[in-house]
């Protein structure tokens, strides 16, 4: 069998092209060989499917803005305490193979469970999903890094898995907004069983010597810049779909399209560039790219305009996120599922933290534009800090 990037393949003068008079020809793979690359794919898909059009099934069931930002909030507080302690379990024991089983089955039980069209049910399986997405991440992480496998080519399956999701999700929210959830919830349970199939090697989990306020430290800088940004990002997130739907006339299949486009240019990065820069220079970049995305999110008029700017977004986020995590486990021996565990709680805190600066904005009479303006400057602020305390001289200690 021959592996397959998830993303792309040139083939040349093959006898199977259909278009043999072309030199080089660009064909979609959709052989995807690496199960744990699968598992990533279709829990990606899932997660993100419901992330983007949770604003827009909220409001359709009589949830206000306060709301959902309070449920997003109270989802970041389970999955930030799921991700943190299911990662040092996980380089604990030894298993982590089990940490993703029970991580899948229950992302699809809790996702299934926000159809209920009532509000404190929807709040409550909307928190309780923290559970799952928190806990199967950071084994799954830590188990590609054992087997020595590339991160970006890594992440670039869960980045296409939210491209093919955001599409299919966005076709089926113009029929059923709740066939979204019990679309992500099948593909979590596809996931579960793949992972049954996982070979889990002894991760030695008994060598482990930090514990993880110390891996946190020593990752602190990198760590932040990622919590700030991501913080900021999230605020405009909560309700990205509404404003998508609501101010620039978009539909659920045109916000799949936006949402694609991001999705797809962050699987073109990972793939060509994100391992082989310099882990640092790609935070760096992420940041200046985020806060450049973020100021232009306020110009279009409708939402076509707001398409290519998803060309930049995809671009900021693929440097940012796989050059912090690379930089993260790549400095773990024996702490990987912690390490990794740290930056996937990372990502639920920031939904956390973007959810009160949300509330706040709109509760205060704040536009989504304003949520926005704030996201660049806060965005732009942390580039320049982060950029001045890596350039700053090292004192050498006698």
């Amino acid at each position: 069998m021959i592996y397959c990037s998830p993303l792309i393949v040139f083939v040349k003068n093959s006898p199977l092209n259909p278009i043999s008079f072309y030199k080089r020809t660009t064909v979609i793979c959709l052989i995807m060989l690496s199960r744990e690359g699968i598992i990533q794919f279709l829990a990606n898909l899932a997660t993100l499917s419901v992330f983007t059009y949770i604003p827009y099934y909220g409001n359709e069931i009589g949830l206000s803005d306060p709301e959902i930002a309070f449920a997003a909030f109270l989802y970041g507080v389970v999955a930030f305490s799921s991700g943190v302690l299911s990662g040092r379990l996980s380089d604990l024991i030894g298993k982590r193979k089990i940490f993703v089983i029970i991580g899948s089955i229950a992302a699809a039980i809790t996702i299934f469970g926000q159809i209920i069209p009532y509000k404190f049910e929807f709040i409550l399986f909307r928190a309780l999903s923290g559970i799952g997405l928190g806990m199967f991440a950071p084994a799954l992480v830590a188990l590609v890094s054992d087997k020595g496998e590339k991160i970006g080519n890594f992440s670039a399956y869960g980045s296409l898995g939210w491209a093919v999701g955001v599409l299919v999700s966005g076709v089926i929210g113009l029929y059923w907004i709740e066939g979204i959830f019990v679309f992500a919830s099948l593909a979590f349970i596809g996931a579960a069983f793949i992972a049954l199939s996982l070979s889990d090697e002894e991760s030695g989990s008994k060598k482990y010597k930090d514990s993880v306020f110390v891996v946190f430290w020593e990752r602190k800088k990198i760590y932040l810049a990622l919590v700030i940004r991501h913080s900021f990002a999230s605020a405009i997130w909560v309700f990205w779909s509404l404003f998508l739907i609501k101010e620039l006339g978009a539909n659920t299949f045109w916000v799949g399209i936006i949402q694609f486009t991001n999705a797809a240019t962050q699987v073109v990065i990972m793939t060509k560039y994100t391992d082989k820069m310099n882990s640092h220079r790609m935070v760096s970049l992420g940041l200046i790219f985020s806060s450049i995305a973020f100021i232009s999110f306020t110009i279009p008029q409708n939402f076509w305009g707001i398409i290519p700017l998803q060309l930049i977004l995809g671009l900021s986020w693929a440097l940012l996120y796989v050059g912090t995590l690379r930089f993260s486990i790549e400095k773990s021996l024996f702490d990987k599922s912690t390490a990794a565990g740290i930056i996937t709680s990372i990502l639920p805190v920031a939904s956390l933290i973007g959810s009160f600066i949300a509330l706040i904005i709109t509760a205060t009479g704040g536009s989504y534009i304003e949520i926005m303006i704030v996201a660049t400057v806060a965005t732009f602020i942390t580039f320049i800090g982060f950029v001045f305390i890596e350039r700053r001289p090292k004192t050498i200690s006698a």
